[in-house]
């Protein structure tokens, strides 16, 4: 099955390259890679969880139309969140943005790689490759 990069190759916010792919389709599937909340300079929103929340969905919005997918497409997200606490205000955005039953998802707390990030979130879509 032939794999195709979609997006380019992302930047930490040190601006050095960060060596992954926005998303990467896979016959049938299209992976998300893990999404941080950076705003359009590169750097990590220092805003609380809520406004991080929006700034990571957006992100996923973006991916998600270079894939030629919607929210709609979406099947399983995985979330990494900092604070348990935070997890309620979290769901309040995150639910916003779908229509119909949800995509699958796992919440995991933890430590985030980049400091001043309150969450992270990757997602799998299934849309079919139109043949003709």
């Amino acid at each position: 099955m032939p794999r195709q990069s979609i997006g380019p190759v992302g930047q930490l916010p040190d601006g050095t390259v960060n060596p992954i792919s926005p998303a990467l389709r896979a016959g049938d599937f299209v992976f998300i890679s893990g999404l941080m909340p950076k705003g359009s300079d590169g750097q990590i929103a220092t805003s609380g969880i809520a406004d991080q929340t929006k700034v990571v969905m957006e992100r996923l919005r973006t991916v998600l139309t270079l894939a030629d997918c919607a929210f709609e497409d979406v099947v399983k997200c995985t979330v990494w969140i900092t604070d348990a606490k935070n997890f309620k205000a979290f769901n309040s955005v995150y639910e916003t943005y779908f229509t119909g039953p949800p995509p699958a998802r796992s919440a995991v707390r933890c430590d985030l790689l980049l400091e001043g990030a309150l969450l992270e979130l990757e997602a799998l879509c299934y849309k079919p490759v139109l043949t003709n």
